[in-house]
């Protein structure tokens, strides 16, 4: 058996008089120096707390406090504006000035005439000029030989070009140069604006039917209509708009007053306005093709052809294609109702798988 008493024996000592016991020692206390440290953290902490504290706080009156103030700047305009309209209105009497106005624009309406609203059409109109090729001096080349009339009928939509109307025979003519004789279109045709010099070509798109001779007159199928588009640069919308076009026949009355725009003889740098009024209507002329025509006492000369016939509101109802002359007639001048020019279009979109964008009314 061991014997634990002399677990701690010395043997140098030989002194065996009690087993020693071991104690934990006691922890050394020393000087605390971390209170300045402490006092500085807690410090931080408050002034953190108070921030938030302020930033919730203000975010919560944000909107309170823009909103006064927009109240209060709405209120100062307000007033300006007030001040602004009663200064401007100050010793004015607006009604009055309105109907002023209103009568003015109506008498103005009513004093003018047919003649000043084709003026104010004009720059719809395009003068037509067709060339053909001839030899001069065994040297070939494109000569002007025939001009007329053509009115827009269509805006420019940043695609297709612009539509022009006018007459079948002032696009075509009778070559003799062959052995037989035959109608053919012209080389090249180009128009020109109300006193302008630019120059824009145009392609037949659609014809109608035309003939000089006895023997083809009876076969004419389709009416002396044509319709034409600029090809390349297009003219102006706002300098050159479209023209409106009658539908039907039945609202032009015998005795109205109306107005033809052309270029008679290519007099000028400008178009050309005659007037006069609806002589007759729903006239029928087998020798001239289908379709009804107006008879017009208003002047009509060679160039005037495929130009409009506009009524007191600038709205198409005819298409000028012809004059009897005579010595025993006067003023007897002839134009393609509207209604035939409407018929001519929807089969010339039929045909051709076109869209032309006309405004019809």
């Amino acid at each position: 058996m061991t014997d634990f008493n002399n677990f701690f024996e010395d043997s140098d000592s030989g002194d065996y008089g009690h087993t020693p016991v071991y104690h934990t020692p006691e922890p050394k206390h020393k000087k605390n120096t971390n209170l300045p440290l402490i006092i500085s953290i807690c410090a931080a902490v408050i002034m953190c707390v108070v921030v938030i504290v302020n930033v919730v706080v203000l975010a919560s009156l944000k909107n309170t406090i823009a909103d006064e103030y927009a109240q209060d700047i709405a209120a100062k305009m307000n007033e300006q504006y007030k001040q602004a309209i009663e200064d401007s209105l100050k010793d004015k009497d607006v009604i009055e000035q309105i109907t002023d106005n209103a009568t003015k624009n109506a008498l103005d309406a009513l004093n003018s005439g047919v003649g000043d609203v084709a003026a104010k059409y004009s720059p719809c109109v395009a003068r037509l000029y067709m060339y053909t090729r001839v030899v001069e001096n065994l040297v070939p080349k494109l000569k002007k030989t025939s001009l007329a009339t053509a009115f827009l009928v269509t805006d420019y939509d940043g695609v297709e070009g612009r539509y022009m109307v006018t007459n079948a025979h002032c696009v075509k003519y009778y070559d003799s140069s062959s052995l037989m004789g035959k109608w053919t279109y012209y080389d090249k045709i180009t128009c020109q604006f109300d006193n302008e010099e630019e120059t824009y070509t145009l392609k037949v798109v659609a014809c109608g039917d035309y003939s000089d001779s006895e023997a083809e007159i009876q076969n004419l199928k389709n009416p002396d209509l044509a319709l034409l588009q600029i090809e390349g640069k297009q003219p102006d919308n706002q300098l050159h708009p479209s023209l409106k076009v009658l539908q039907s026949d039945d609202d032009i009355k015998v005795g109205a007053s109306i107005a033809l725009i052309g270029n008679p003889e290519g007099i000028g740098n400008g178009n050309s306005v005659t007037t006069g009024c609806v002589s007759q209507k729903d006239i029928s002329i087998g020798s001239w093709g289908p379709g009804t025509f107006i008879m017009t006492d208003a002047a009509i000369n060679e160039g005037n052809s495929g130009g409009p016939m506009i009524n007191s509101m600038g709205v198409v109802v005819g298409v000028v294609e012809s004059k009897l002359v005579d010595e025993k007639i006067d003023n007897m001048g002839f134009a393609l109702s509207a209604e035939t020019l409407y018929n001519f279009i929807m089969q010339a979109q039929s045909e051709k798988h076109i869209t032309v964008n006309i405004t019809w009314l």
